[in-house]
């Protein structure tokens, strides 16, 4: 069995990397709870638009009912980035420190993907990763040991950004401070 499940590994890796589209949705509904994850990973595309040099994505931890309470960190597979967040409307983090309201993105989150998390007190972050860079999002129920299903997105939405015709001078100063230094 556990030869069978390297050889599943090694067929999905070469399948992706074949692939000829770049990245546009990954997700993955699973149960989680305060130790098991639910886990979404891709690999940012290479081709098409970017802003500033960097894939603009949305990560989204939607729990699947009204008491489930997801805590999101999307986190690169070859760097120390790591972006947490356990409210959509409250303070997003890069690597530890406080770096936006995610109140303050609701209209970015409205303008790209034409809605905002399902509940209140689900997760979400805006992220930027250079193209080609292995990501994932892990999902953990913050609150319950009981195992809750949730669903963990990460959706690409750099055209979408760059195709709005003018980004409020609020929404481009929340994705500068989102750009590496």
């Amino acid at each position: 069995m556990n030869h069978r499940h390297w050889m599943g590994a090694i067929g999905a890796a070469l399948l992706a990397c074949s692939a000829h589209a770049d990245l546009l949705n990954v997700s993955s509904t699973s149960l989680q709870s305060t130790s098991q994850e639910a886990i979404a990973c891709t690999i940012i595309g290479t081709g098409g638009a970017t802003y500033q040099g960097y894939k603009v994505l949305v990560a989204f931890a939607e729990g699947g009912s009204a008491d489930s309470n997801p805590k999101l960190r999307v986190r690169s597979l070859s760097s120390s980035v790591v972006f947490e967040n356990d409210n959509w409307q409250g303070p997003q983090y890069l690597n530890g420190q406080v770096v936006n309201n995610g109140a303050d993105l609701a209209s970015l989150y409205t303008s790209t993907l034409s809605r905002t998390p399902n509940q209140p007190n689900d997760a979400a972050v805006l992220v930027l990763f250079s193209p080609g860079e292995a990501v994932c999002a892990h999902s953990t129920e913050v609150s319950s040991t009981d195992l809750k299903r949730a669903s963990v997105a990460l959706t690409d939405v750099t055209n979408m950004v760059l195709g709005v015709k003018a980004l409020s001078t609020q929404e481009s100063f929340l994705l500068q401070k989102l750009l590496p230094r």
